[in-house]
């Protein structure tokens, strides 16, 4: 080891007067950069602060929504809701704002929450935006139920993992590009007669994992929402012309459309214009049915309202009653949106409970040094994450159809045991009655 080390050093013994003359002019001119480097550290500071101060000033609601008793549509009727929540969007930021005030986009952190008592649904939204999306909740699930809560990651003890409980948790990306769609209800609906459709809820699977939990156990899903504008969608139309064979458009600089615009103007040595060279018509035959059918999804895909999104993952149990399987199930209730030709989420490696320490392939067990310490760490940084409702760092770009295939009030075919549903109709008293 100390040969390989001396032999290294040896190596860069050359480069050593020309890092010293660099050193040496780099002192010589420090008035020059030190300001800059000063100035940006300081901005950035800056905007740390502000940003910090404009989070911790925000007024937030946690809202339950009770489902109705009867839910007898698709969830289609989810997409209206999230269509509405989009008019929260608005042209980009000021840079006034954001740099004097640390202002950022809005989002939303809609969650499904199971424990020993049963199923429930939360969205948290910030509170200026309350009446809104109480109006479009009530516009597509009428008999529904919404009150406001008290915060349920509360009510479990702040330092955990601790001796009493432990966790697993990560946060979802996507395997492919944002372009690419999960496959979305109308996969999980077949036509068996004229206007009829037999409809499996995708929410089932992971009804029938929440309604299995015991004391103990506790499964929280988050995802945080963003509305977007349509910049996402020019990166998609490059999947689509890639899919296509199209040459990827390469944006001009200044000088390059200067020199374009010469060309154009004076002719060539042959006296006329250079020809352009002729390309094929393409043909949507010369794809793959699977191509094909990519294509065509993605394209639906880019004609939605879309938003920047998230899932966070955590799975909580006391450690006597810690089962793995739970992991397994949430994991494959994700899995149902999986196609070969389409996107899926994976775990993100980045955001994840689980390390093998550093040098872990020099162990037969796979766990390196200071395994237990960086997943200890993982753990309480991920779960502060989650109790703190951050927008995620490496988002997925959902659109309307695929949020309501993720979150929606379950329909009547979903008969799990632990989903509480609305036991009264409510209704407004009548327009007659005395006294109004």
């Amino acid at each position: 080891m100390l040969s390989i080390l001396s032999q290294t050093l040896s190596a860069f013994e050359p480069l050593l007067p020309v890092a010293r003359v660099i050193v040496g002019v780099l002192f010589s001119v420090w008035w020059l950069w030190l300001p800059i480097v000063l100035a940006a550290l300081a901005i950035r500071q800056w905007q740390e602060y502000t940003r910090t101060r404009y989070l911790r000033g925000m007024k937030w609601v946690l809202l339950e929504i009770i489902p109705p008793p009867e839910v007898q549509r698709s969830p289609k009727i989810a997409e209206n809701f999230f269509s509405g929540l989009h008019g929260v969007y608005g042209s980009s930021l000021k840079w006034k704002k954001m740099f004097f005030d640390g202002k950022v986009p809005d989002w939303f952190t809609c969650e499904i929450v199971g424990d020993a008592q049963g199923m429930r649904f939360y969205i948290r939204t910030p509170a200026g935006h309350r009446n809104l999306l109480e109006s479009h909740i009530f516009a597509q699930w009428p008999e529904a139920e919404i009150r406001e809560a008290e915060d349920y990651t509360s009510r479990l003890p702040k330092d955990i993992p601790s001796e009493q409980y432990d966790l697993f948790g990560t946060e979802l990306i996507f395997t492919k590009e944002h372009a690419y769609p999960i496959r979305t209800y109308p996969f999980f609906e077949e036509q068996s007669g004229k206007d009829e459709y037999v409809r499996t809820d995708p929410m089932a699977s992971l009804a029938e994992v929440m309604s299995s939990l015991k004391p103990g156990e506790h499964v929280w899903l988050q995802l945080t929402l963003r509305p977007t504008g349509g910049d996402w969608v020019k990166e998609g139309q490059k999947v689509v012309d890639k899919i296509m064979g199209k040459e990827p458009k390469v944006e001009q600089t200044m000088g390059q459309k200067i020199i374009a615009l010469i060309d154009a103007i004076i002719p060539n040595s042959s006296g006329g214009s250079e020809e352009k060279k002729e390309k094929k018509d393409f043909n949507v035959m010369a794809l793959s049915p699977g191509q094909r059918s990519a294509l065509e999804q993605i394209e639906i895909k880019l004609s939605k309202l879309a938003f920047k999104a998230g899932f966070r993952f955590v799975y909580l149990a006391e450690k006597a009653a810690f089962n793995r399987a739970r992991i397994a199930g949430v994991i494959g209730y994700f899995k149902q949106f999986y196609a070969n030709d389409l996107n899926s989420f994976k775990p993100n490696g980045e955001v994840t409970t689980s390390s093998d320490g550093k040098l872990a392939w020099l162990f037969p067990s796979n766990r390196g040094f200071g395994a237990a310490e960086a997943e200890f760490k993982k753990k309480v940084d991920l779960l502060e994450k989650y109790r703190g409702r951050e927008f995620v760092k490496d988002f997925c770009v959902l659109n309307i159809e695929e949020l309501a295939t993720l979150w929606h009030l379950p329909g009547l075919n979903v008969k799990a045991a632990g989903l509480p549903r609305v036991e009264a109709k409510k209704s407004t008293p009548p327009a007659n009655l005395p006294g109004f």
